[in-house]
C-alpha cells in the first residue's frame, strides 16, 4: 500500500491566505464542446488517473491546465 503524503499547509505572509502545498487543481478542457472538468490532485499522474476513470472518448480533444498555487485576485 502506498504511503499517504503528510498534508503541508503554506501561509502567505502578504495576505494571510492558506493552502495545501501538495494539492493542485487541474482543469481538463474539451476543445470541441467547451466543457471543463476540474480535478484536485497532488501530482499530474494522479490527475491523469482520475481523468482516465471517466473514460471519455476522443482524448485528443482534451487539453490540461494547472492552477498555480496563489492566483492574483
Amino acid at each position: 500500500m502506498a504511503k499517504k503524503k503528510k498534508k503541508e499547509i503554506v501561509r502567505h505572509e502578504d495576505c494571510g491566505h492558506e493552502e495545501d502545498k501538495l494539492n493542485s487543481v487541474y482543469m481538463f478542457h474539451h476543445t470541441k464542446h467547451d466543457l471543463h472538468l476540474f480535478i484536485n490532485a497532488h501530482y499530474l499522474d494522479e490527475a491523469m488517473s482520475k481523468f482516465d476513470l471517466c473514460n471519455f472518448k476522443d482524448r485528443k480533444d482534451w487539453k490540461i491546465f494547472l492552477e498555480c498555487g496563489h492566483q492574483p485576485a
